[in-house]
């Protein structure tokens, strides 16, 4: 995996790797690497047992520019791809003989070069989102392919039928309700109405809106923050909006937090946001949904179904709900892009703690149910075996 940003597809990889070597399998990574200071690569969990070799390639890191709000500025981000991708296979090649699969966080192009160059080892691809459906000629030569919400269903339509469903996961031992001292660390007391999003500063993840539905929501609720963990490319823009909004007081902005840190982070907020375009599915929303919180999110694709889209408000729900918002046994949704609307789901649940508990504890039994990682490794490894013939890890 590139991972030069840790997003979405490094924590799967992170997670399930852990769980993969629980279940005696022999993990290792490469990653990316920054060519000049800045930037590492992944950090490892204390508790992966035992602990992963990790390998590194140089890679430009040209992140940082804002490519999503360029004009044909997804031909920066390739430049990291594929000289990763390049570096990658020349690593993998010589030492293929020392592995029973290649699992790729993405990157279907490589799986074509790949098998042209001589690789044997058996390929599984994993797509984060539904948007590589059009590279065909990877999606066909990978041995498997293994996606999660939104994509699997895409994916199956297009090239891949058998594209199985390995579903995001999250520790409910690790994200769970917990006492946290980020309240007192911070100077705020039990009252102070705390919404928290985590995301990268990305075009898709439409922080500039967030920040305008937050101003209309802390003109009625004064005693509030929202927290912000994250960094990325748009980060100095959204800084500037708080500026101009008149909440940059409000606002709290952490940078990235340590994957460690995040359960008392999500620990101490009333409220987790989602103010995404898109998501093919969303680590944040299981994260809080373990945690014990309701979610309020735009209706983004897969984070309203994580919630129980469809379902009806949950017992004793909210009679008092306004046109454009959709009640659910997990939270609320809201139109995409629409900032009004996203504040009065804020305010419609910090105004009413009994329906937060409600929606909570709601997201953490089915968090608990159906979103362990175990599950979603034993699943992996019964297609890894497949494809090795394998009847052992």
């Amino acid at each position: 995996m590139l991972s030069l940003v840790r997003g979405g597809g490094e924590t799967f990889d992170l997670e399930i790797g852990r769980h993969l070597a629980r279940l005696g399998c022999r993990v290792s990574y490469l990653s990316g690497l920054p060519l000049f200071g800045g930037g590492r690569p992944p950090v490892m969990p204390d508790s992966f047992r035992p602990p992963p070799a990790l390998h590194t390639v140089r890679s430009p890191y040209l992140s940082w520019i804002p490519w999503d709000r360029m004009r044909g500025g997804w031909r920066v981000w390739l430049v990291d791809r594929r000289m990763f991708e390049r570096r990658a296979l020349k690593w993998v090649l010589p030492r293929q003989q020392e592995y029973d699969i290649v699992h790729l966080c993405e990157m279907p192009d490589w799986v074509a070069a790949a098998k042209g160059a001589g690789l044997k080892v058996p390929v599984v691809l994993r797509l984060t989102g539904p948007e590589y459906v059009d590279l065909t000629d990877g999606l066909k030569a990978a041995d498997g392919v293994i996606a999660s919400g939104v994509s699997v269903e895409k994916i199956r339509a297009s090239v891949r039928p058998d594209c199985e469903n390995i579903p995001n996961s999250v520790d409910t031992d690790l994200f769970r309700p917990q006492p946290s001292t980020f309240r007192p660390e911070h100077g705020m007391g039990p009252d102070t109405c705390l919404i928290l999003y985590v995301a990268r500063f990305q075009d898709f993840k439409n922080h500039q809106m967030l920040v305008k539905a937050y101003a209309r929501f802390a003109a009625e609720v004064p005693d509030s923050r929202l927290i912000l963990a994250g960094e990325g490319h748009l980060k100095s823009w959204v800084q500037k909006d708080c500026v101009a909004l008149g909440i940059a007081d409000r606002v709290i902005f952490l940078g990235e937090v340590s994957f460690t840190d995040l359960p008392g982070l999500y620990a101490a907020a009333d409220i987790k946001v989602i103010s995404s375009d898109y998501e093919s599915f969303s680590f944040a929303t299981i994260e809080a949904m373990a945690t014990g919180l309701p979610v309020a999110t735009t209706d983004c694709a897969w984070a309203p179904r994580l919630i129980g889209q469809g379902l009806g408000p949950a017992s004793g729900g909210a009679p008092h709900a306004r046109p454009g918002l959709e009640i659910t046994p997990g939270g609320v949704i809201t139109p995409v892009k629409d900032p009004e609307a996203l504040a009065k789901g804020l305010l419609l649940l910090a105004r009413d703690p009994e329906l937060r508990k409600k929606m909570g504890e709601w997201n953490r039994r089915k968090a608990v149910a159906e979103h362990g990682w175990a599950a979603s490794a034993g699943k992996l490894l019964s297609l890894y075996k497949k494809l090795t013939g394998a009847s052992s890890p």
